[in-house]
């Protein structure tokens, strides 16, 4: 083989070995940016199911008890749905009797661990409370509380909850 011949397929040689990476750079740049968008969406699906969880738990109306205890069952499951069930007459009959009214207010959410199927869950949240023993006027409590989510088909539900801090 002449050295021009040889010069010819050494060039084609690098040159496909040069587009050969640039594919495969390519296609790990798309896996990478697909996996963070995936995380992102998971972030955000958790963030919104603890959110909504801690607003159901920490509210509540003397006079609605019932409608707003099932918004917590529906976004439970596992132990803290059953500790929840077992509680609900105590907590029904002492709302009642206090006429305790609490709006919560989500303040942050931060997730300290997240996978495809558990996330554990950090939620600041402060409730405007009213009741007797505040005779009818507002105050404030703050609240931190540690949420262990399990994702269940396509909804992230709460497996425990815990006060911290």
């Amino acid at each position: 083989m002449d050295l021009r011949r040889l010069n010819l397929v050494l060039m084609v040689l690098g040159l496909a070995l040069v587009a050969a990476v640039a594919f495969l750079q390519a296609e790990e740049s798309t896996a990478t940016a697909s996996e963070a968008e995936l995380h992102d969406q998971r972030s955000l699906d958790v963030t919104m199911a603890a959110t909504a969880q801690v607003q159901a738990f920490l509210g509540i109306d003397h006079r609605n008890v019932d409608a707003q205890a099932q918004v917590v069952l529906d976004g439970a499951t596992g132990e803290f749905e059953q500790q929840y069930a077992e509680e609900l007459d105590s907590l029904r009959r002492s709302a009642r009797a206090q006429e305790s009214t609490a709006e919560a207010t989500v303040l942050e959410v931060g997730i300290s661990d997240i996978d495809a199927t558990t996330a554990t869950v950090i939620v600041a949240a402060d409730t405007d409370v009213t009741s007797k023993a505040t005779d009818g006027k507002s105050r404030t409590v703050p609240w931190r509380i540690q949420l262990d989510m399990v994702r269940e088909g396509d909804r992230w539900l709460t497996a425990g909850l815990q006060f911290v801090g």
